[in-house]
């Protein structure tokens, strides 16, 4: 086994920077199989082996592999989400979470009008976003030029883009098409408390998930 110069390695990047990786877990694969391919290879044969590592690793490929490793995070970050649903595998800590969720949604009900309960959702999607930019502020950067991502924070982050617009969508839009009256009405309030508490759930569970995110390797 042999130690890689800079130029192979410079030109190792260059080859999966050109292909504009999705993910940082592929990107890694990709490069850490091109490394070792060459290091159990003679120095002069390095051109070659390159050569031929580009045509198996090809634009197609690489982008299946990004779709293949987003579908399976994908899947783990549902079965996370109802493992942590589960709140009596937690003990009493889990129990008192959903004690908590419960009491605050009821006296949220008792004590606010419609109108300010409206608020009080809204400001649900608010939490949702701040909480989620602390969560994944470190682990997710965004800038002009690509850069490869981590995927767990990546597949979280869609989540909660995608929380909260219909979070915003099914309460604005009847107010938009309905007429005063419906909305007044008893069972608006009682599809706006049982929308709440869903939020809810699915935001705690989700933030559980986050909160345990695997490491990644650095590029």
């Amino acid at each position: 086994m042999r130690k890689l110069t800079e130029q192979e390695l410079e030109r190792i990047h260059a080859r999966l920077k050109s292909l504009y990786i999705r993910y940082t877990e592929v990107y890694q694969e990709i490069f850490d199989h091109y490394c070792t391919t060459l290091e159990n290879s003679p120095a002069i044969e390095s051109p070659a082996i390159i050569a031929k590592l580009n045509e198996t690793f090809a634009w197609s490929v690489v982008k299946n592999m990004d779709k293949e490793l987003e579908r399976n995070v994908s899947q783990k970050v549902t079965t996370g989400q109802l493992a942590y649903l589960k709140f009596w595998n937690f003990g009493v800590k889990g129990f008192l979470i959903a004690f908590g969720v419960v009491v605050g949604v009821v006296l949220s009900v008792m004590v606010a009008p419609e109108p300010e309960l409206i608020i009080i959702s809204l400001f649900t999607v608010f939490i949702t976003s701040l909480v989620a930019k602390y969560i994944l502020g470190k682990k997710l950067s965004f800038t002009l030029k690509h850069k490869p991502i981590d995927i767990w924070p990546s597949s979280i982050t869609k989540r909660v883009s995608l929380f909260s617009n219909i979070f915003i969508w099914l309460y604005f839009m009847p107010r938009i098409f309905l007429r005063e009256e419906s909305i007044s009405s008893q069972l608006y309030s009682i599809a706006t408390v049982l929308l709440t508490f869903i939020g809810l759930v699915y935001v705690i569970s989700l933030f559980a998930v986050a909160s345990n995110l695997p490491k990644s390797k650095l590029i």
